[in-house]
């Protein structure tokens, strides 16, 4: 089932601390009008490939941002209270999986490891108040009468799951779901700008149903072997409202961004509710290609009120995926560019 309690959490960082197990995480104290809180990030798989995909954005932007500035600190019910700022990795645009890198715990030499990327910014946080943190995961507490095993207050609070939440299998394959990644937004407020922090498991298909999260049976990575990138080629605008009668005059556009020429034969445009359009030809290197939808009840269609596009490989690969709402569908006869 999907997470119990997927969250936003606001606030200041005060302390950080390392644990060095078998499971280790960076933990972050942060606090929030008067309350102390911990933040648990995973920095090693449990299971091979044991190294994280990791992807910091720095300057970040996306047109929600704004809406974080306003949010009390402290944590909020994504699903409940602001269901328009929950995150997910493969329908919202926020990164693409190619754009990530294979990032170890702990590893000798500088600016190679986890710890080497994640540290830093969080110490800038602990000595800079402008600096503001806001954690996507699951919450726990309070638990009430318990103390912090890191950091010592009472009761135990805290938000953990700071990473993708979809794709796995196995005994992971219980916290599926759509709509509810976990990573680290920071903002600096003296200069006004954002960096993000994506994080997922190299086990994890990107490859998902869209109702549950789950991984598409033919994209399920075995133990120990790792889902490989996606080929760059990318969804960059769609004709989601054409001007009057819409069946058969939609349209998406792809974008090879690549150097070499791209074979699309077998590849698939998907819609939200799972249906299917098989493409054929050959996009050349840095070019694009307009691909008409078909039409019918059986072919994929774009939604004005919000929708969701994903590319798929014949190989089961998202290759890409955009989801947009409302308010991003480009006027009657317009191009939304993505």
């Amino acid at each position: 089932m999907p997470l119990k309690n997927y969250s936003l959490l606001k606030g200041k960082a005060s302390n950080i601390a390392i644990d060095d197990d078998e499971s280790p995480h960076l933990e972050i104290r942060i606090e929030a009008a008067g309350v102390s809180y911990r933040v648990a990030i995973n920095v090693r798989s449990n299971v091979s490939p044991h190294d994280l995909l990791y992807r910091k954005q720095a300057p970040f932007a996306h047109p929600f941002l704004d809406e974080f500035l306003h949010l009390p600190e402290g944590r909020t019910d994504l699903n409940n209270e602001l269901p328009e700022l929950v995150l997910d990795y493969v329908r919202g645009n926020f990164v693409q999986r190619e754009a990530m890198k294979i990032a170890p715990f702990q590893r000798t030499g500088p600016d190679n490891d986890l710890r080497d990327y994640l540290e830093p910014i969080i110490r800038e946080g602990i000595e800079d108040n402008s600096i503001t943190f806001y954690a996507f995961g699951e919450a726990w507490g309070p638990e009430t009468g318990e103390v912090d095993k890191y950091f010592g207050f009472t009761p135990g609070n805290g938000i953990h799951d700071i990473h993708m939440n979809q794709g796995s299998g196995g005994r992971f394959k219980g916290s599926n779901g759509v709509n509810q990644d976990g990573a680290l937004f920071i903002h600096f407020g003296a200069t006004n700008h954002w960096a993000a922090v994506f994080l997922a498991f190299q086990s994890q298909s990107w490859n998902t149903d869209s109702h549950t999260g789950h991984p598409l049976d033919d994209t399920l990575v075995e133990p120990g072997k790792i889902n490989p990138l996606q080929p760059g080629v990318a969804i960059v605008a769609a004709l989601i409202n054409p001007t009057g009668h819409e069946d058969g005059r939609e349209s998406v556009t792809l974008l090879n961004r690549t150097d070499a020429d791209v074979q699309i034969n077998g590849w698939k445009l998907i819609d939200r509710d799972e249906r299917a359009q098989i493409l054929v030809g050959i996009i050349e290197a840095g070019d694009t290609i307009r691909i008409a939808l078909h039409g019918g009840a059986e072919n994929p269609h774009l939604r004005n009120k919000g929708g969701e596009i994903r590319l798929v490989t014949p190989d089961g690969v998202v290759a890409h995926a955009i989801s947009y709402k409302k308010h991003e569908a480009a006027r009657e006869g317009w191009t939304t560019v993505f």
